[in-house]
């Protein structure tokens, strides 16, 4: 009990120590063993600052691309039929990308007492959770009772899944999905269900945590040996994926994939985006040089990599054809008619003919104007406020909203 009563006093020192406790203090868990052209020193590369430096976070914005028809207005899957539901962002919402993390220290615990007189006083292990009111998931008080009378704090591992027993919450089982290990991992990297795995790795994990850290190394390695840039591209994840490209120092598969697309600017920002990451690099920028001329020197300066930029040479060249992602597009039929018809103005006029909002419906159906503000507001510009009461006919049984 004495024990408890010294930890209980301790939780705010254990809760703020919890969050800068146990970090790696050598290489980055970002940085291949084995990147080419890798200018950073592994002992003292700082991958968090350099994640959320503003000119890098600027260029991966530009670089993440917005892909209306493909991505945005997209069809996808849900479990019943439902409304459309619209919710409001505000821009800095909209604009931040997954924190990039070190990940923490792993399977590591601090001993905060051994109390030997009670030692095989049970034989299993008891943990001790903080349940109070302002208590985060992360800065939460976790500490352990060994069988032997150790008191120690909880090990990362030990510490999230006290969370999710305790605090639980929608597709957060206490276990962890089958989907972040193979071969089921496997089975939907290869239905390029990327975006799927990623979403739910970032409501699952902590960005920290070294299973987070590890699952979305080992999605952006598979994304980049398939070559399939586009199956991630325009979704929250891109800037990520860019970054861990550009650290360590692979550019020919990205530069070809945005050559591919016809974005100049693109391939442009990707060379400068090197430069920033990597200040020693060889290859030399201005920052009067336009975006050909970063290209093409880019191009000459690393004839090495002739054969691998094969598409970045025709782009500078001028001998691009734009293509069209090679093997995965959400694009479908009904998806461009939906997105054609999202910028269709709807009036007394349009609702009616099978070019409206309505499409096809409006033949299968009857439609009946019960009310149009828009003809309202015009006649009574022409003719003035008309005095009395205004009669409406009622829709009939069988009408919902005007339309029969």
């Amino acid at each position: 009990m004495i024990s408890v009563h010294r930890m209980l006093k301790s939780t705010q020192l254990l809760r703020s120590s919890l969050l800068f406790s146990l970090r790696p203090s050598s290489s980055s868990a970002w940085l291949k063993p084995t990147s080419k052209d890798v200018q950073l020193s592994r002992d003292n590369a700082d991958v968090e600052s350099l994640f959320i430096n503003p000119d890098i976070q600027s260029l991966l914005k530009q670089l993440t691309g917005m892909d209306l028809e493909s991505k945005v207005f997209a069809e996808r899957k849900i479990g019943r039929q439902e409304r459309s539901h619209y919710a409001l962002m505000t821009d800095k919402m909209y604009q931040n990308f997954v924190p990039l993390k070190e990940p923490r220290g792993e399977g590591s615990f601090e001993v905060l007492s051994v109390d030997s007189e009670i030692a095989k006083f049970d034989e299993s292990r008891f943990v001790f959770t903080d349940i109070t009111f302002d208590a985060t998931d992360q800065d939460r008080t976790v500490v352990v009772r060994e069988s032997d009378g150790t008191l120690r704090t909880a090990t990362p591992e030990e510490h999230d899944r006290m969370n999710r027993i305790y605090y639980e919450q929608p597709h957060r089982p206490v276990v962890p999905p089958s989907v972040f290990s193979d071969p089921a991992l496997g089975n939907a990297l290869n239905l390029n269900r990327h975006e799927f795995v990623m979403d739910w790795a970032c409501w699952f994990y902590q960005p920290d945590d070294p299973e987070f850290v590890k699952l979305s190394r080992e999605v952006f390695d598979r994304t980049m040996k398939a070559g399939k840039f586009d199956v991630l591209y325009s979704t929250r994840h891109f800037g990520s994926l860019v970054f861990y490209v550009v650290l360590n120092g692979d550019l020919p598969p990205l530069l070809n994939f945005y050559a591919r697309r016809g974005k100049l600017p693109e391939a442009a920002n990707l060379i400068r985006l090197q430069k920033l990451i990597h200040p020693n690099w060889r290859t030399a920028i201005s920052s009067e040089d336009d975006d050909l001329k970063i290209v093409k020197d880019f191009v000459a300066q690393n004839k090495r990599l002739k054969e691998e930029l094969h598409d970045l040479i025709k782009l500078s060249e001028g001998r691009y054809e734009k293509s069209v992602p090679s093997e995965y597009s959400y694009t479908t039929d009904m998806g461009r008619d939906l997105f054609k018809k999202s910028h269709i103005s709807m009036d007394a006029e349009t609702i009616q003919t099978e070019s409206g909002p309505l499409g096809e419906m409006a033949s299968s159906y009857k439609v009946r104007i019960a009310r149009d503000e828009s003809g309202e507001k015009n006649a009574s510009r022409k003719g003035g406020r008309r005095r009395g009461r205004r009669t409406q006919d009622k829709p009939s049984d069988g009408d919902v909203d005007g339309v029969k």
